[in-house]
């Protein structure tokens, strides 16, 4: 993409609304974040921010303030139209930095384990490491990306270092001992065509990550190939 994206820290009541409003768009459903909750969450020392490319909002990040030395970066989306272009990526960056400037050891967050992009981008691009799996995190949503499933999801953490960049990750090789656990090409359109085969691919890959991430076990990252693979020994 030739035009250039700025990134801005939310601090006042209008961009709190286009941030809103961008996740608003992303998700297709009224108040995935309420801008008030962006407000109260800034005001208790969380974070915000936009980008924008020639004045108009494509992508929002927001995170919310912790005292255990993480911060939760709640939800990061990025316009439809601007998918592919490297905003999420920079939004995150910029966070990563805001997160150091507040000393935090480690931002973390959640995802859909069945979205291999999702899947891609934390573990290899951005070299997060999946700490934990929640079954059905946040009970029924009713956004356009995630109604009619369980809404299943890995917690992951991002290191923040004191001093130098964010890290990043590579894809990894499976090795002897090694399980993995496959994903769907594109589970968002298997939902809207194919409702029973993505509850199959949900109940599958659930039964297999409880199985497999007992004390002891670790995720290793994610292959070239959009599999998890766990060591379990």
């Amino acid at each position: 993409m030739s035009a250039e994206i700025e990134v801005e820290q939310v601090v006042t009541a209008a961009q709190t609304a286009e941030a809103s409003a961008l996740f608003d768009e992303v998700w297709e459903i009224p108040s995935m974040v309420p801008h008030e909750v962006i407000v109260a969450s800034l005001h208790s020392g969380g974070y915000c921010s936009i980008a924008r490319i020639d004045g108009h909002v494509v992508g929002a990040s927001f995170a919310m303030a912790s005292n255990s030395g993480t911060l939760h970066s709640h939800v990061t989306g990025v316009a439809k139209a601007h998918a592919g272009a490297g905003i999420g990526a920079i939004l995150k960056n910029h966070q990563w930095f805001w997160a150091q400037s507040q000393g935090y050891k480690a931002i973390g967050w959640t995802f859909d384990p069945l979205v291999r992009r999702n899947a891609w981008f934390n573990l290899v691009k951005l070299g997060a490491r999946v700490v934990s799996y929640h079954e059905n995190f946040y009970g029924e949503l009713t956004d356009s990306i995630n109604a009619g499933d369980r809404s299943d999801r890995l917690y992951v953490k991002w290191e923040v270092t004191p001093t130098g960049g964010p890290p990043s990750g590579t894809s990894v090789v499976v090795q002897t001992g090694d399980v993995v656990v496959p994903t769907p090409k594109d589970i968002e359109s298997l939902r809207r065509e194919n409702h029973q085969a993505a509850i199959d691919w949900r109940t599958g890959q659930r039964e297999l990550l409880q199985l497999l991430l007992r004390p002891g076990a670790l995720v290793r990252g994610f292959t070239g190939e959009s599999e998890y693979v766990i060591s379990t020994i």
